[in-house]
């Protein structure tokens, strides 16, 4: 059968024969089966994803008798992280010969996440990835999973269930670092919705860093991760308290993307006397006005790692790392500067 434009689609052959591999070699990585090197796994995923080859799920399903459905159960993708990483892992999932089929939860609950994962289940899931972005309780979590195989995004899962998650700790501690090093002793917050988890450990990591430096912290507000919420929080800032900052500590992109314009507005330079950081180096980001330094995260990395620990999991596969940390780095670009300016100004 050929495509819309005339051309044979590629075949698990046709893979096989590009890495002068078997068949049979091929369709082990396809199936996900255990006993196959990670260097010759990582060469036929890149030529799957080269030359365009589709696995036949239909197919695979009466092969193997099993389906080829993942579950994610997240929170509300309207913004850039939650968005970005359900993309990312859409595409790795497909890398490997699966579909993800996502539940949106309506109410970040334990309660809500189970009805969702039952969901996924009942339509054949054989793995669920679990986004659940507030506090909860371990033990009951990992109750309400039942027997199927799962992984946590963004959560410690201890001795718990197996878990990917980032330091946003350490993020916000570099972040906050870099403001430091260039001078500034003045250094305000904005912390995202306190609700989430990770609004909380940015805060934390800003905190932790200011106490290291012998530093009180600067005015604080937390506000949604939005453009719309950075704007009215820097512009509620400026009105009130104008003189007890020289830096910002933004706990998204975003939220910086919305202070740099309401900066901007009120006259303030960037950074001659405020210097601006975000968080998660969005693609977007070099190019605000001026170009954001973040701290980053990687939603790409999030996929893979959180999907492999998930298929080692469906395997059985024994000695598999079931806990990963994905430990961010500082980008920095021309939203900060040194303080010295702006004290300078103020004489």
């Amino acid at each position: 059968m050929k495509n819309h434009s005339g051309v044979k689609p590629p075949t698990l052959n046709d893979v096989a024969k590009v890495l002068g591999l078997s068949h049979q070699t091929v369709s082990r990585v396809i199936n996900n089966h255990p006993r196959v090197l990670p260097e010759t796994r990582e060469r036929v995923l890149q030529a799957i994803s080269a030359l365009g080859y589709k696995p036949n799920q239909a197919a695979r399903f009466l092969a193997n008798r099993r389906s080829t459905v993942i579950g994610l159960v997240t929170d509300d993708p309207g913004i850039y992280g939650p968005a970005h990483a359900i993309l990312s892992l859409e595409q790795e999932a497909r890398l490997h010969g699966y579909t993800l089929m996502i539940f949106g939860l309506r109410n970040l609950t334990i309660a809500e996440a189970k009805a969702g994962a039952e969901q996924l289940v009942a339509a054949s899931a054989q793995g669920l990835l679990v986004d659940v972005p507030v506090d909860v309780n371990k033990p009951d979590l990992a109750a309400a999973m039942g027997t199927i195989p799962f992984v946590t995004l963004d959560i410690d899962g201890g001795d718990f269930f197996p878990s990917f998650r980032v330091d946003h700790v350490l993020g916000s501690r570099l972040a906050t670092r870099h403001l430091v090093s260039l001078g500034h002793n003045r250094i305000a917050g904005l912390l995202g919705d306190g609700v989430y988890r990770s609004s909380k450990f940015r805060r934390k990591g800003w905190l932790a860093e200011l106490r290291t430096a012998g530093l009180e912290p600067g005015p604080a507000v937390h506000t949604p991760w939005t453009p719309d919420g950075g704007y009215d929080a820097m512009k509620a800032l400026i009105k009130s308290s104008r003189k007890q900052f020289t830096a910002v500590f933004a706990a998204n992109d975003l939220i910086a993307m919305g202070a740099l314009l309401a900066l901007h507005e009120a006259g303030i330079d960037v950074p001659g006397e405020v210097s601006v950081v975000g968080f998660d180096n969005m693609p977007e980001s070099r190019f605000f006005n001026p170009p954001l330094t973040t701290a980053t995260s990687d939603f790409d990395v999030m996929a893979r790692e959180s999907l492999d620990i998930l298929f080692a999991r469906i395997r059985g596969t024994p000695g598999a790392v079931l806990r990963r940390v994905f430990r961010p780095g500082l980008v920095v670009r021309k939203s900060t500067g040194p303080a010295l300016k702006r004290v300078r100004s103020e004489k």
